[in-house]
């Protein structure tokens, strides 16, 4: 059995067992059951560290169904998500900022895709598909229209995904245990690195590390991974029922839990409040991505009881 060794201010430790897989979660992607209702919201942000602020949220889409999975583009000025419609079929949007438009960026039935994020030249989105029987792997869908492509034919069925460098991918790998890959560009290939580990994978920004969550015993952690050492170091403890994150830059993380918001810089002890959305209507809050000048937060959350 494959172990992982986690280095913490206290010493080396194996990453710690599971009492089984973790439990599918909505947008996790899936053919069926549908997925429920979820809305994304837009947030300004301001200020930085203990003087960061988060505003008043914004519905951008406004309407039942499932929209999930936020992604900014490199220059800031649109956003990528993952919808259904009244086709049932989950396809990439892409929402632009001035103008408050969402367009279709993928038609691809039986096919759906998630998870979109731009590629580093912008040119291409990296998308997980769902493919005609099921198969769930990693894709680059050029934005022109050209071949598209599986990146790591061989590793399925991919949840998640993530780049700590232009030419390295983390992967969430479904199974039993969840496990988490390392591929590397132009290889085509994957290894394990981790188990028993959430789906909120992201670049720590100015950095070539990643932020990955360690699940399984509670309670769970933010840990940052250094690919080439293969090294794994606690951050901070995760509020009881999250596991959705984003970076604000390489030092401050924010976190949703029910309808707050929370933040986090390097050095504190413990999570801050940043923001309560229960008076915007926001109910349980999920997934997190920051713009890439940080003044923007896009959040989803499911419409309030």
């Amino acid at each position: 059995m494959l172990r992982s060794i986690l280095h913490t201010g206290c010493g080396a430790v194996l990453l710690a067992g599971a009492a089984g897989p973790l439990a599918a979660q909505p947008g996790v992607p899936r053919t069926s059951p549908p997925a429920p209702s979820s809305e994304i919201f837009l947030v300004p942000l301001t200020g930085r560290g203990a003087a960061l602020a988060a505003g008043a949220p914004r519905n951008i889409t406004n309407r039942d169904g499932y929209d999930n999975q936020p992604a900014f583009s490199h220059d800031g000025r649109a956003l990528f998500y993952t919808s259904t419609r009244d086709d049932a079929q989950a396809d990439i949007y892409r929402f632009d900022i001035a103008s408050g438009r969402s367009v279709r960026v993928t038609r691809t039935a039986p096919e759906s895709e998630y998870s979109a994020a731009p590629t580093p030249d912008g040119r291409a989105l990296l998308v997980i598909r769902v493919e005609r029987d099921s198969t769930q792997r990693l894709w680059r869908v050029p934005l022109d229209g050209s071949a598209e492509q599986v990146l790591f034919p061989e590793t399925r069925p991919v949840g998640y995904f993530a780049q700590p460098t232009d030419s390295t991918w983390v992967l969430f790998v479904l199974g039993t245990p969840v496990t988490l890959h390392l591929g590397a560009k132009g290889t085509g290939r994957t290894e394990v690195v981790a188990r028993n580990i959430g789906r909120s994978l992201h670049r720590i920004p100015g950095t070539s590390l990643a932020s990955v969550v360690q699940t399984g015993t509670p309670p769970w952690q933010l840990m940052e991974f250094d690919p080439v050492a293969r090294t794994f170091t606690a951050l901070v403890t995760l509020p009881p029922g999250s596991e959705d994150v984003a970076w604000i830059d390489g030092r401050t993380v924010l976190v949703g839990s029910g309808s707050r918001l929370w933040r986090w810089t390097r050095g504190d002890r413990g999570w801050t409040a940043l923001a309560d959305y229960a008076g915007s209507g926001l109910g349980h809050i999920t997934r997190l991505a920051v713009s890439p000048d940080g003044s923007l937060l896009a959040l989803v959350a499911d419409p309030a009881k």
